[in-house]
């Protein structure tokens, strides 16, 4: 596939740099968070966890007969999330639906046969260091609940935190990306598609419109932008925290979207991606050679410039 007509290819060289001046201005975002954040998530989740950590006191939570004991943790998202926690380690929605052969929704808790799933589950993988209590069939000493107490919520504000972060540095790309384009006189499309773009003459947005968390053919767009020349600017916009997890938000995720676009769409789709925060220089490489037009969050003069390009 030939590289999009007006779009900067960067050398590794270029790549290289634009890495060290993105992890610069993410270790200085990070060391400025307050500590505010992650204490609100740990009173938030102390609340939810002394609830549950009462009815695991003396093992009702773990009886599937005790209907009020698991109602009262199992009725609301921070209890389910709570019982997740109560394994080592903490376990995903996902894994726990997997093995329980059963949907963590609220109804669970009216159930008594998708309650023995889930609690058969627990009982497997419940952790033996913050619960010693109940593997030896006795009541908690008040040291031991105290301690599990103070464990359990720290994880789960510790992951809030974490995700929450994520999250901060992909919507901060994004938001800046259509600021840019609202600057330059783009808007946002009034209208969306029904099942977003799958054929580009009837469903594309207007000229000098964009549209936001759009499908482009089976997969979605972050930012889909209406060029001049009548193109289709497709941006993913990712955040990561480590060079690890940016493998699989560039070439997992934004490089897989990009393939499947150009290989639907061919040239008529430009694939880009905006970036901010740590990624490995490697990553970025190989992401670009899909071919996906790299834009940084630190930098978006440059995506300016592209869409002036595109000009008739």
């Amino acid at each position: 596939m030939s590289w999009p007509l007006h779009a900067r290819r960067w050398s590794s060289d270029d790549i290289a740099a634009d890495v060290r001046v993105a992890s610069d201005e993410f270790r200085s975002r990070r060391m400025a968070e307050p500590l505010a954040r992650y204490l609100a998530a740990f009173d938030a989740s102390s609340v939810v966890v002394a609830q549950a950590l009462s009815r695991l006191a003396g093992g009702a939570l773990l009886e599937a007969a005790d209907s009020d004991a698991w109602a009262a943790v199992w009725a609301s998202d921070a209890g389910r999330e709570a019982f997740r926690y109560l394994s080592a380690p903490p376990i995903s929605n996902d894994d726990l639906e997997t093995l329980a052969a059963t949907a963590l929704s609220a109804t669970a808790a009216t159930d008594r046969l998708r309650r023995e799933r889930l609690l058969e589950v627990m009982r497997t993988i419940l952790d033996p260091r913050r619960f010693p209590w109940i593997a030896a069939s006795r009541l908690p000493r008040p040291h031991e609940l105290k301690a599990a107490a103070l464990a359990t919520s720290t994880l789960i504000a510790s992951q809030r935190v974490q995700t929450l972060r994520r999250g901060d540095e992909k919507a901060m790309v994004e938001g800046a990306v259509k600021g840019l384009l609202v600057g330059m006189g783009w808007q946002l499309a009034s209208t969306r598609p029904v099942g977003g773009v799958q054929n580009l003459l009837n469903d594309s947005p207007p000229p000098r419109s964009f549209l936001t968390q759009i499908n482009l053919g089976a997969d979605n767009a972050d930012v889909l932008i209406r060029l001049d020349d009548g193109r289709l600017l497709a941006i993913e916009c990712k955040g990561s925290n480590s060079e690890i997890n940016s493998r699989k938000r560039l070439n997992k995720e934004a490089a897989q979207n990009a393939r499947a676009w150009l290989q639907r769409f061919g040239s008529q789709v430009v694939p880009g991606v905006a970036l901010q925060g740590v990624f490995n220089p490697r990553y970025v490489v190989e992401a670009q050679d899909t071919p996906l037009v790299v834009f940084w969050g630190h930098r978006l003069e440059d995506l300016r410039r592209f869409v002036d390009a595109c000009r008739l």
